[in-house]
């Protein structure tokens, strides 16, 4: 007789417990065990250690059975951290569960140790990775959202998902808590069922909490550099770029803006760098939504930026919209105080736009989405990719399915209340999608196509380059212990899987898109390139 050492890890939440009997049974490569059960009280964040005898020993392991068999009404669900085996030969095998199980409910976990698909040679491992994913992609389907846009995942309510891909309990309690704080503000405010508008800026002030950040911006938004600056650190630092040839559709001249160029001229200034353009043509011809009976006004404008001696990105010239004319004349810092303000509020709402529609929504949510989805259904858990990827997936189905719920459906808040609410909002976000590329979204790349290299005081550059860094060195020495040769990366016939349906159901199979260039991909750096991306852009922006 041999002993092998199970050691239960519970999760450390209040609710995560059970006083239920687990089942367990180990495969390895030599034979497998008969089905043992394991009884005690796994309470939250407990450790239970259980001696379990067998006729002799199992080799190598491969598999564990776990299965949750309630026998009482309460504690109907368990959440499993791990568990570990040690073997006869003095062998610490780690199996990572990290989910709910449910009543009745088994699932066969794989070691800790990651494999590629042609490592996998053992017969029983082979078979359980391909069930694994067979499960999977019967679990999580593709389904067009709409023409044109990327695919979602064919659910309509989170609820009917597995536990381990829904909002953890902690993070629904947080998630209501917020929102039933902002709530009780409102309704200390007296506004909390007030429909009406605000008449003033002072009213605004009354009701927003108060911080240094806030109090900045009420005090300077209209003013020319700060403006300015929100082009580089503001809501979407992604639309500025370096100017060194005006586009044919803004016929900005010296004699325009020579006042604003401190005695150079404007073909000077772009050779040194120094003009800077920001482009909303996405957004031409895209009709404003009607809100409450009044029609919104969406422009497509260009600005055209100066950074001065003093590192300032100045605004010297604004044209609201892509056909220059009598009725879309350029408008100039010394123009009337009033039409140069009001000119300045149709570019940041053509900013609030591009960014709530292109910047966020698509290149956070949706893509974040389209790798979810693939990595469930093509990437088992033994993989090493899997492992790397779906810690950052957890909230991500049940968040955009509010989303589509929510805000961006037919009665969502978006879709009625916004400037680009109603049918605009489908088109810009069909505009973003066919535009969408591969180097866009990785920053290195993107930082340099808009030649923002060595711009000052871009904050976006500096913070995200770090975060970038760190997750490429980290994410770079991964896959090169993992894919030690550009064979292996060939080879690796789940990879493959996985950036195909990325390709075909994120960018639509668009050539443009520079995508399909990981199919054939050698260089291992090139996987990592849209890894981080997602999640790193979340929190910029």
């Amino acid at each position: 007789m041999v002993i092998y050492t199970v050691t239960v890890y519970t999760g450390k939440w209040l609710t995560a417990g059970t006083f239920n009997p687990i089942l367990i049974q180990l495969h390895g490569t030599e034979d497998g065990s008969e089905e043992h059960t394991l009884n005690s009280s796994f309470s939250g964040g407990s450790v239970q250690e259980f001696k379990i005898e067998m006729r002799k020993s199992l080799g190598e392991l491969i598999t564990l059975k776990l299965t949750f068999k309630p026998d009482s009404f309460f504690h109907k669900q368990w959440f499993c951290d791990k568990l570990s085996v040690n073997t006869p030969e003095g062998v610490e095998v780690l199996f990572p569960c990290y989910r709910w199980l449910d009543f009745d409910e088994g699932i066969i976990l794989r070691t800790a140790k990651a494999s590629l698909v042609f490592q996998d040679t053992n017969p029983i491992a082979q078979r359980q990775r391909k069930r694994q994913l067979e499960e999977r992609q019967k679990l999580f389907r593709w389904r067009v959202y709409a023409q044109g846009l990327p695919q979602i995942i064919d659910c309509d309510n989170f609820e009917t998902l597995p536990a381990e891909v829904q909002f953890s309990k902690t993070k629904s309690l947080e998630f209501r808590l917020n929102f039933l704080n902002e709530l009780a503000a409102l309704q200390t405010n007296g506004k909390g069922k007030d429909r009406s508008s605000w008449e003033s800026f002072s009213e605004i002030k009354q009701e927003t909490d108060k911080n240094k950040t806030i109090e900045y911006i009420q005090e300077h938004w209209d003013e020319d550099e700060f403006f300015g600056y929100q082009f580089l650190n503001g809501l979407n630092p992604m639309m500025i770029q370096r100017c060194s040839k005006l586009p044919e559709n803004f016929p900005v001249t010296d004699d325009m803006v020579k006042d604003f160029l401190g005695g150079s001229s404007l073909e000077q200034e772009m050779k040194n760098g120094n003009i800077f353009l920001s482009d909303y043509k996405i957004l031409d011809g895209l009709a404003g939504n009607v809100v409450s009976d009044r029609q919104q006004y969406l422009t497509a404008p260009l600005v055209l930026l100066y950074c001065n001696p003093q590192a300032k990105m100045m605004p010297i010239a604004i044209q609201l919209g892509q056909k220059p004319s009598k009725e879309n004349p350029i408008f100039l810092p010394s123009d009337s105080k009033d039409d140069w303000k009001l000119v300045k509020i149709f570019v940041r709402s053509a900013e609030f736009a591009v960014h709530e529609v292109d910047v966020h929504l698509l290149r956070t949510h949706l893509l974040s989405e389209v790798f979810t989805v693939a990595t469930l259904r093509h990437l088992p858990s033994p993989h090493p990719l899997f492992k790397l990827l779906i810690p950052h997936t957890r909230y991500t189905f049940q968040i955009n399915i509010l989303a589509r719920n929510q805000l961006i459906n037919d009665k969502g808040a978006i879709t009625l209340y916004s400037g680009i609410g109603g049918e605009s909002l489908g088109n810009l976000l069909k505009r973003a999608t066919a535009s969408l590329t591969y180097s866009s979204l990785c920053l290195p790349g993107n930082i340099l196509e808009r030649g923002l290299e060595k711009v000052p005081s871009y904050y976006y550059r500096e913070h995200g380059m770090k975060m970038w860094n760190i997750i490429n060195k980290f994410v770079a020495a991964l896959l090169s212990h993992c894919y030690q040769h550009d064979a292996h990366v060939q080879k690796d016939t789940e990879l493959q899987c996985w950036i195909s349906e990325i390709f075909t159901n994120g960018f639509l199979e668009r050539e443009s898109s520079d995508i399909g260039r990981a199919y054939q991909v050698c260089y291992h750096g090139d996987i990592h390139c849209i890894s981080p991306t997602c999640r790193c852009q979340q929190w910029t922006v």
